[in-house]
């Protein structure tokens, strides 16, 4: 009679099987983990493409209606806006008759220590510039601009590109070439000194907040 003996496996054999079976567990997860990770990023850069490119259409809109004020509105285009920014929303026309150089449009344009103390800042919201960091001048006041049938609100200030308020001149206003004069052209500041001209460039400056505070800066030189 033929007697078996049981069979007795090692129990260290069957430790490391775990082992082996916790580490590929744990490598799966991981790599489960990157791939979620991986979709949310794209789909979060797909969101902020698309919410720039509101902002930008939405941007269009206002310069548009900055272009429209200009031609339409009647004003006195050599003076500036006295608005501050506790005037009454229809008293802040966002327009200035000189170039206010330098003119630093975002507040992080201009940080250079020899600048920043005499650059211009534009009080987008009505805060005394409070995004801007450093100092400068925080005296222009934009214009709200009506945007319908978007979440994105708009501002803007138009700029005279002259070195002062007053009658447009070909010693202070920067004005399209036509001709040319004995002495060519000769620079002074924001402007250039030309020969025969006709009309006057003005700088339209639009800052657009869209969803998720995104945020997009555009600027136009327009003339008239």
């Amino acid at each position: 009679m033929m007697t078996t003996r049981p069979v007795h496996r090692n129990p260290r054999q069957r430790g490391a099987s775990l082992i082996f079976a916790l580490i590929t567990l744990v490598a799966l997860m991981l790599a489960a983990i990157a791939l979620v990770r991986s979709v949310d990023s794209g789909a979060k850069i797909l969101g902020n493409i698309g919410f720039q490119q509101d902002t930008i259409a939405s941007a269009d809109i206002a310069t548009t209606a900055a272009t429209a004020w200009l031609t339409s509105s009647g004003a006195d285009l050599t003076a500036s806006s006295g608005a501050t920014k506790d005037s009454a929303t229809e008293d802040r026309t966002g327009y200035y008759a000189n170039a206010k150089d330098p003119l630093d449009a975002t507040g992080q344009q201009l940080t250079a220590a020899s600048v920043i103390a005499s650059r211009q800042l534009i009080d987008w919201d009505l805060d005394n510039c409070a995004y801007a960091s450093g100092g400068g001048t925080c005296a222009l006041i934009p214009r709200d601009v009506v945007m319908t049938g978007s979440t994105s609100t708009a501002r803007y200030v138009i700029l005279r590109l002259c070195q002062g308020d007053g009658a447009i001149s070909s010693d202070s206003c920067s004005r399209p070439l036509v001709g040319s004069s004995s002495d060519g052209l000769k620079r002074r500041g924001c402007c250039s000194r030309l020969g025969t001209t006709t009309g006057q460039y003005f700088r339209i400056v639009v800052r657009t907040v869209g969803a998720r505070d995104t945020t997009s800066f555009t600027e136009t030189i327009v003339q008239y």
